[in-house]
């Protein structure tokens, strides 16, 4: 994460490489992530994150999620 204004930017990046009997053939994924985290308060933040995903053999996939996170 790095600090920007009242929160964080979040980055991520992820390669799996798999191989062997059980999977059948060799395969690959690569993942991606990137956000933002705004801090509304000591306890309370916002954010926001992106997902995107390639296994080998397949298209590339996305996800968004965000939310709000409150710590007690």
């Amino acid at each position: 994460s790095v600090p920007l204004g009242q929160g964080s930017v979040l980055f991520d990046v992820a390669e799996t490489q798999r191989s062997g009997t059980l999977v059948g053939t060799d395969r690959s994924r690569n993942t991606m992530a990137l956000g933002y985290d705004y801090r509304m308060s000591v306890r309370t933040d916002l954010y926001a994150v992106y997902l995107g995903d390639r296994i080998t053999g397949s298209g590339r996939e996305s996800s968004i999620g965000a939310g709000i996170r409150h710590r007690f």
